[in-house]
């Protein structure tokens, strides 16, 4: 098995959850995205799960955008 180099400048997959819903441009700027809205069942809100592909100096600057517009961050992984 070959495991790929990690290093800041090489762009990988990540998985985001959010709570509430984001708006695609917020996070567009970052890398190439793909987002699908989920219900959290009774507790009556919903999550966001999305896939971008970035490098890490882009991931650092996408969870500081999400914190400057108050998103909650449920999860981040490197898939």
């Amino acid at each position: 098995m070959v495991e790929k180099s990690i290093n800041l400048n090489s762009k990988s997959v990540y998985e985001i959850a959010v709570i509430g819903s984001i708006d695609l441009s917020w996070v567009a700027g970052f890398g190439e995205v793909d987002v699908q809205p989920e219900a959290i069942e009774g507790r009556g809100h919903h999550r966001t799960l999305f896939r971008i592909i970035t490098d890490q100096t882009g991931l650092v600057g996408l969870i500081r955008q999400m914190h400057g517009l108050g998103i909650v961050l449920l999860s981040i992984s490197q898939v």
